[in-house]
């Protein structure tokens, strides 16, 4: 029997309990964090689903940046990977700004990253030759903060040329 279909939507507040449960560091409060971005506005916070089974989540910030608008934070759970929940939520969010009006979106992404770039290459993302320095803060697992700092590869797709 064939496998149900993957829908992608925008996130609920009914679906955080399933997020949160989900998450490598809970005490990081990474899903209620982008569904509060999201509600603040000009933020997008997509789940893909199967079954009702949270597959991952990916967003689309058209707030305001020199990258605008920019997918981030897309992220399949390990164990659903190579199911095409990553390219479902990628032209989601890319419907998302095309029905804003963008016709273009950026992404950055760790250079270093030896899975990620292949598959944003196949989801016809193509490097910029730009960089972005990024500073992150992370909250370790005893709770304190870790700042850190990456140096970002930018890749853009055309939402017009096909």
């Amino acid at each position: 029997m064939p496998e149900a279909p993957i829908e992608v939507r925008l996130c609920t507040a009914a679906d955080l309990p399933a997020l949160i449960a989900r998450e490598s560091n809970p005490a990081a409060n990474f899903s209620q964090a982008q569904f509060d971005m999201m509600s603040a506005g000009d933020y997008y916070y997509a789940i893909a689903l199967r079954d009702d089974e949270p597959l991952g989540t990916g967003a689309l910030d058209c707030r305001a940046s020199k990258l605008c608008p920019e997918l981030k934070n897309l992220w399949v759970y390990p164990t659903m990977r190579r199911q095409g929940a990553a390219r479902a939520i990628t032209t989601y969010l890319e419907g998302q700004a095309a029905a804003r009006g963008f016709v273009e979106v950026f992404l950055r992404v760790d250079p270093d990253n030896e899975a990620a770039i292949p598959m944003y290459i196949g989801l016809e993302y193509t490097p910029t030759g730009d960089h972005i320095e990024t500073n992150y803060d992370q909250l370790g697992p005893d709770g304190q903060v870790v700042a850190r700092t990456q140096v970002d590869a930018v890749y853009r797709k055309s939402l017009t040329v096909r």
